[in-house]
């Protein structure tokens, strides 16, 4: 029954799971911080950078910024589809939208991987 809700007869279904894919890995990536953060409790900038040093977690976090990234972007692009109505425009902010966030995903893997 999944599987053929994800064919080509309903579009729209795959970006709806994979966005609400990427919500729910973001909420496990919260727990996780969260429960981290209760645990450890750092409180300068040494332990902070021993709290975000471990690969590990760096690479939760990128994966976190990436659905985080993904899931903004399924949005946006839903937004302007129902409320921006002149197709130019709409791709122009698409395109601008698109623009930002690859520039803050190698952002944030900048400061991830320069720790």
């Amino acid at each position: 029954m999944l599987i053929q809700l994800l064919t080509d007869k309903y579009p729209g279904m795959r970006l709806w799971l994979s966005q609400r894919l990427t919500a729910v890995i973001m909420a496990g990536y919260v727990l996780v911080f969260v429960a981290m953060f209760i645990v450890q409790r750092p409180t300068g900038y040494e332990a902070w950078h021993t709290f975000i040093s471990p690969v590990w977690f760096r690479l939760m976090t990128f994966l976190f910024f990436v659905c985080l990234f993904s899931h903004a972007w399924l949005g946006v692009r839903d937004v302007l589809r129902d409320y921006i109505f002149n197709p130019n425009l709409r791709g122009y902010l698409q395109t601008a939208v698109d623009v930002l966030l690859v520039v803050y995903l190698v952002w944030v893997s900048t400061i991830l991987w320069n720790i």
